[in-house]
């Protein structure tokens, strides 16, 4: 067998090279056929030196590609699954909070039961205090909104080839990786690894990208938000119909409302019902046209070494 590594590149100027030497100790351990594949995505253009040196002294083993622009992490990551010629792939952060020597681990667990999908899970998170509280609030609500998310999904993962390229096809308004992977298989588990703190200076993740992010998410791979506004219309129609009834009732047995009030009560009330429960309705249908209209592609190559 053989496994492609996929990195994407964004500030790995200070830690590709050694993580490439750890990856490289560890399949030696592993004896495994490997090789590497760096995709830089517009980050600081010191990292694009540093991946055509190590493709220069690595040329059977690295391939380095550069993207046109930012395309994001994971658009970044489906470009490397177009040129991998492995049977797994291992995708893998740059920041060396995923240890190579964990590859181990991933694989133990792939075998087991010939799952298409393995995350790595990790048992104590090394982010900062704040990153730490905005990914797991992320977590909870993707629990809620995209139910067949796998629970400890991580950028740590090891896929089958064949299930990784299924993506290649997919263009949506917005890329979410463990989204497609959700959509494409359910043969997935995932395992304990150790998370390590970064070895880059900060997150390329801000307060501004993580918000940005999570909001793409809800609104391109989950009707949540949808389905809430209906409960809500529907909940409020039900109340609608028993104070509109009441109303009646009571106007035809006491007769002990001010004029004009019952009639603008009941046209008040059934009105709000039906209008939260016709946008929801509308809603639901502008859902399903946004999954199916953008046919932009998800990355564009600019240099292949």
């Amino acid at each position: 067998m053989m496994y492609s590594i996929v990195i994407p590149v964004f500030r790995g100027s200070e830690t590709i090279t050694i993580l490439f030497d750890l990856i490289r100790k560890s399949f030696e351990k592993l004896n495994f056929e490997y090789e590497v594949i760096l995709v830089f995505d517009g980050g600081e253009p010191q990292s694009w030196n540093v991946i055509k040196s190590l493709v220069e002294e690595n040329p059977t083993l690295v391939k380095g590609i550069k993207l046109s622009r930012n395309f994001g992490q994971h658009n970044a990551t489906i470009c490397g699954f177009k040129y991998v010629k492995g049977d797994f792939i291992i995708t893998i952060d740059e920041d060396i909070q995923h240890h190579p020597e964990d590859f181990k681990l991933l694989i133990e667990k792939q075998l087991e039961n010939d799952y298409d999908l393995v995350y790595g899970n990790y048992l104590v998170r090394k982010h900062s205090f704040f990153r730490n509280i905005t990914s797991n609030s992320l977590n909870l609500l993707l629990k809620v909104g995209i139910p067949d998310l796998h629970s400890n999904y991580t950028s740590f993962r090891l896929i089958k080839a064949s299930i990784a390229k299924k993506t290649l096809e997919m263009n949506n308004s917005y890329t979410f990786l463990d989204g497609y992977f959700s959509w494409i298989t359910d043969n997935v588990a995932s395992v304990n690894v150790n998370h390590h703190p970064s070895v880059a200076n900060s997150s390329a993740y801000n307060l501004r990208k993580l918000i940005t992010h999570s909001i793409n998410i809800f609104l391109t791979f989950s009707n949540f938000p949808i389905r809430l506004i209906t409960w809500i219309s529907a909940t409020l129609t039900l109340f609608s119909l028993i104070y509109g009834g009441y109303i009646l009732v009571r106007k035809f047995l006491y007769n002990d409302f001010v004029s004009g009030f019952a009639t603008f009560a009941v046209l008040g009330s059934f009105g709000l019902a039906i209008l939260l429960f016709s946008l929801s309705v509308i809603g639901e249908y502008i859902f399903r046209i946004s999954l199916k209209t953008t046919q932009r592609p998800n990355f564009n190559e600019s240099e292949i070494i």
